[in-house]
């Protein structure tokens, strides 16, 4: 899935790690200090129900995070 896809939905903390090129521990890591606000666990919200972030958080995230010396 492309990240053009990904940014129509609500993602899963692996997808996140992806896009921020971090790793899943970081980003739950991210979920757990409220960096991403509306984050949620989705099916019954038990202890093993998977995160998920909407796109909006992600962007959010990503647009107030430092570029690294050399990208575009």
């Amino acid at each position: 899935m492309d990240a053009a896809n990904r940014l129509d939905r609500d993602l899963s903390i692996k997808e996140v790690a992806e896009l921020t090129q971090q790793s899943t521990r970081v980003v739950s890591d991210l979920v757990r200090m409220g960096r991403f606000p509306n984050a949620y666990k989705a099916g019954r919200g038990g202890v093993s129900s998977p995160v998920r972030i909407p796109a909006a958080d992600v962007d959010r995230y990503r647009r107030t995070q430092p570029r690294a010396a050399g990208s575009a």
